[in-house]
């Protein structure tokens, strides 16, 4: 009598190209290690070019190659202005860069802002300045973006931006959120780069006036135009700029290491158009 042969079975268990189930949690361990570590490398890495780029470009470099620039922003409206360029000139020599390294702008629209581009050049609105209550207030804000200049923070965000938008989207293909978590990244530079401007103005500020009451100043001016306008209320993280009340606090706990004074104006702003609702 013939006994039917039974079907063979195999262990899977045994298979070597199926782990069990103990192990694919370490192996799903080992993956999470191997994509941090590469996610620090790719930091550092990115961190370390971004050090060595001002290096490489000089600040004369950038201001010859972006010369340019100043044609661009100088129009009918936005123009070269003396007086901020003689109070420039000084804070500039007492942050220790070399004669010539800003260019200084005065534009006649109401916004309420200031910025440092490439190549060294600075715009300063007219709307700023009609807020400001003198002349040490005006000296802070161009010292913070005289700080923008000296750190070469345009070249550097701008090699960061582009460095992290192409390894982000090569990692993702570009899908899902890269350009968030590109954006936040940013952002989290950015206010970075701002806290180091503060800090640098606070000395240039102390260095020319002897106390830092128009640093003080300024930022209760964008206090007062927070409130004005409505208090934002974004999330810091997705700011680009530190909190206000912030930033007063930094700029008074440098103050008090430092044992630098905070006085009150001495001095009236020049700039402040007289049919300016805030001139005096």
């Amino acid at each position: 009598m013939h006994t039917p042969m039974q079907d063979p079975k195999f262990d899977e268990s045994r298979n070597p190209n199926i782990p069990a189930a103990g192990y694919r949690w370490i192996e799903l361990r080992q993956m999470a290690v191997y994509l941090l570590i590469s996610a620090v490398g790719v930091w550092l890495l990115v961190e370390a070019l971004i050090r060595v780029a001002p290096v490489l470009v000089s600040l004369e470099r950038e201001r010859q190659w972006f010369g340019f620039v100043g044609d661009i922003i100088a129009d009918e409206y936005t123009r070269p202005d003396k007086g901020l360029q003689d109070l420039a000139d000084d804070l500039a020599q007492r942050m220790q860069l070399p004669a010539g390294s800003v260019r200084v702008y005065r534009s006649d629209k109401n916004t309420v802002n200031a910025f440092a581009t490439f190549g060294g050049h600075i715009v300063m609105y007219q709307g700023l300045l009609d807020k400001l209550p003198d002349e040490e207030s005006v000296a802070a804000v161009l010292a913070h973006e005289i700080a923008h200049v000296k750190h070469r923070d345009a070249l550097r965000g701008a090699s960061r931006s582009l460095l992290f938008t192409l390894i982000v989207s090569a990692a993702t293909g570009g899908q899902g959120n890269a350009d968030l978590l590109i954006g936040l990244e940013s952002l989290r530079y950015s206010r970075n780069l701002e806290a180091a401007a503060d800090a640098a103005a606070v000395q240039a500020v102390q260095s020319r006036y002897g106390n830092v009451g128009g640093a003080v100043r300024l930022f209760h001016v964008f206090e007062q135009a927070e409130h004005e306008h409505g208090h934002s209320h974004t999330p810091q993280w997705a700011q680009s700029h530190p909190d206000t009340a912030e930033r007063i606090r930094h700029v008074r706990a440098i103050a008090a290491q430092q044992q630098f004074p905070e006085a009150p104006s001495r001095r009236p702003n020049p700039w402040r158009n007289p049919k300016s609702s805030h001139a005096p």
